[in-house]
């Protein structure tokens, strides 16, 4: 189906535009192990955190631009 409130188009586009896969994940071990070699082990037991972090705060982006929108715009500096 289509999107019908401008509102709903606001809050996906925020929370679709996040960190919050695998991808970002594997790019940020492998390139933090390739810093630290010694540490792979660590930096992977730490990938689904950092997952589960994203996810959340691509969550909290979603709502936070849910809050500051009416469907007209966004009302940040409107009085």
């Amino acid at each position: 189906g289509q999107l019908t409130d401008p509102r709903t188009a606001v809050i996906l586009s925020y929370a679709l535009c996040g960190f919050a896969h695998v991808a970002s994940v594997a790019i940020f071990v492998g390139g933090t192990a390739a810093l630290v070699p010694s540490r792979r082990d660590d930096l992977a037991s730490l990938g689904l955190r950092a997952l589960l972090a994203a996810t959340l705060a691509t969550l909290m982006t979603g709502c936070v631009a849910g809050i500051f929108s009416t469907g007209q715009g966004v009302t940040i500096l409107r009085p």
